[in-house]
């Protein structure tokens, strides 16, 4: 049986009949947020947004690795200026 997001709370897990299992971000007088694990952020009307509990775990967050930090490059033989060149 399909319940409006007012019996709901924040970070609660449910599921929607298109969208499938996701995780309620926001609950506001006039819209709700939910982050669905497959499908993105969407936001509902509170009021009209059918939802059922689900007991289907987040999925675990991947880190990203750092990027390897890249080497300087070697310095460039600096140029004598050419009035420096003249007086040798």
């Amino acid at each position: 049986m399909s319940k409006s997001s007012n019996t709901f709370a924040v970070s609660e897990r449910v599921t929607h009949f298109m969208y499938g299992p996701g995780t309620i971000t926001e609950i506001g007088a006039v819209y709700t947020t939910i982050d669905f694990d497959e499908n993105g952020r969407r936001k509902f009307v509170t009021t009209m947004v059918q939802l059922e509990p689900t007991t289907i775990l987040a999925p675990v967050p991947v880190k990203k690795s750092k990027a390897k930090a890249k080497t300087p490059k070697e310095a460039k033989e600096v140029k004598e200026p050419k009035s420096a060149k003249a007086g040798k």
